[in-house]
């Protein structure tokens, strides 16, 4: 089972207490339906769980029973529902025409989740957030698109907009909303998954972050010890090192002596040793004495 049928799963199980709350769950359930030209209202559904959910829904809500027929097409199964009803052909023309307060009629707090809970089981997908953080509801009716994410900016969470293939996308990339997303329609045992994944994925990202950074010292180290290293060739082969000063000289062939060490272990291979600070002063000194003595070559 993908983790988008978990969460449709137990989003389909969750009781319904008041009436209202079941008009708002089923008007979810409904906003991929279609009025066809006799009539009717069809409507399709990827999954069985949902489908007699909503077949159920209908009979509580519009006193018919729909017709149901199960197809398939390119591997997947699809489960259709077709029923007659002028009340819910009514409650979707209100919402394609964005007329949402008649459409919804939201009695109580519980009515806009039992809503989105609905148009999520009836439209909506997310990722395994172990893989990625991605939820998306996908509607045929562009209009439709228009009226949820109207809901779902008024609960707080606008969404953005993509548009797909014969379809328009309502989507949330960060983690964080999702999982709010997620417990507001009710699927609390799958919010303990997905914050177990961010958990997972911060402690990964700040493993990469730790080594990237040591990495980054680590060849700037390098980087800098072969500058040095450099430079004092440079005072060996013109014979300005024999000239400088005793302290510098020691710095010099302690460093020529040991190219991989770090700033650290420089320090304490001086004898007597020096502090880091006087260290970098030394190596400075060499890196400026070089510098004059390519500055005089040149010229």
């Amino acid at each position: 089972m993908s983790f988008a049928e978990s969460v449709r799963e137990e989003l389909s199980e969750l009781p319904i207490k008041h009436p209202c709350c079941r008009r708002a769950l089923t008007a979810g359930l409904l906003l991929g339906a279609r009025m066809t030209e006799n009539k009717s209202v069809s409507v399709r559904y990827r999954s069985e769980v949902v489908a007699t959910l909503a077949s159920a829904m209908i009979h509580t809500q519009y006193g018919c029973v729909p017709e149901s027929e199960m197809t398939g097409k390119c591997g997947h199964r699809y489960y259709d529902l077709a029923f007659s009803s002028p009340a819910c052909r009514k409650y979707l023309y209100q919402m394609q025409e964005g007329d949402l307060d008649r459409a919804l009629r939201f009695a109580c707090e519980s009515c806009r989740s039992a809503f989105l809970r609905g148009a999520f089981l009836a439209c909506g997908t997310v990722n395994d957030p172990h893989r990625s953080f991605h939820l998306e509801f996908l509607l045929p009716d562009e209009r439709m698109a228009v009226s949820l994410s109207r809901v779902l900016s008024d609960a707080g969470y606008p969404p953005r907009q993509t548009v797909r293939p014969n379809q328009t996308g309502l989507y949330y990339k960060d983690g964080g909303t999702v999982e709010e997303l997620i417990g507001l329609m009710g699927a609390q045992h799958v919010i303990f998954e997905i914050i177990n994944s961010r958990i997972e994925r911060d402690i990964r990202n700040n493993e990469n972050r730790a080594t990237n950074c040591v990495t980054k010292n680590i060849e700037k180290s390098i980087s800098a010890a072969a500058r040095q290293i450099e430079a004092i060739n440079v005072l060996i082969e013109s014979g300005r090192l024999e000239r400088l000063s005793e302290p510098l000289r020691v710095t010099a062939q302690t460093r020529y002596r040991h190219p991989d060490a770090t700033l650290d272990e420089l320090v304490l291979l001086h004898n007597p040793p020096i502090s880091r600070s006087g260290l970098n002063h030394r190596l400075k000194k060499l890196m400026e004495e070089a510098e004059d003595v390519a500055g005089k070559e040149t010229t």
